[in-house]
């Protein structure tokens, strides 16, 4: 069973380095870049950090395969190789248009339209790399359950270590944490509109996957092998 205590590791789609996409993503998350519209939005670049401080130490990213704990009976090292082989049977995907949308009280960027692509890649990673996944204790188990989960994301969860898996899936990448004030979260999307309008309304082509990790549930979450699609020429 997890522990809730040891290294976990995850499989992201992670914007390709010097893609817009990742250039929002970086100055987002800093918040010496975000002056000015801020400023426009009635807020302050040290309340943008407070608000979106659990998903800057998850790193921008779409999940294709939840953070797990990695079974005693495997290595980082046969984690990283099952990963190349995975990817090498995978070709290139486009996303739909991004947007920016409120799932449940945080903000994300998300697909405007569902993608049947996308969410056969996610599935595929979740059932390739489930025997590297600890399975959760009891008391993890519940506290996912106090969330208000439909039967067949209770499902999920037992089955999978993760309710919004399969079915259930939502690509979407964070860029803030749960904001409980309307007024604030407007506050904040009207900021995002003006950081974001260079990415937003355009699709993405998904050309990898990566490798997280984390050393502890507090730590920040790293990338640590970013893994093309298709064989090597």
């Amino acid at each position: 069973m997890a522990t809730g205590k040891g290294p976990r590791y995850a499989i992201y789609y992670a914007p390709e380095p010097g893609s817009p996409l990742d250039a929002f993503g970086r100055s987002w998350f800093d918040s010496s870049a975000m002056s000015k519209p801020v400023a426009a939005a009635r807020l302050t670049p040290q309340r943008i950090a407070e608000l979106s401080e659990g998903s800057r130490r998850y790193g921008f990213h779409g999940t294709l395969k939840p953070p797990f704990e990695l079974n005693p009976a495997t290595t980082l090292g046969s984690l990283l190789d099952a990963a190349r082989i995975f990817a090498r049977t995978l070709s290139p995907i486009e996303i739909p248009p991004l947007e920016l949308a409120i799932i449940g009280k945080f903000i994300a960027l998300t697909p405007t339209t569902q993608s049947a692509a996308l969410e056969k890649l996610s599935a595929a990673c979740v059932r390739a790399f489930e025997a590297f996944r600890v399975p959760l204790t009891e008391e993890q188990l519940e506290n996912y359950k106090q969330n208000r989960l439909t039967v067949h994301q209770e499902q999920m969860l037992e089955h999978w270590g993760y309710p919004y898996v399969m079915e259930e899936f939502r690509f979407h990448i964070s860029v803030t944490d749960r904001i409980d004030d309307p007024t604030e979260r407007e506050d904040v999307m009207t900021a995002l509109e003006t950081l974001a309008a260079s990415v937003l309304g355009k699709p993405i082509v998904v050309r990898d996957l990566t490798v997280f990790g984390q050393a502890g549930i507090d730590e920040p979450m790293l990338a640590i092998e970013r893994i093309p699609f298709g064989r090597s020429k």
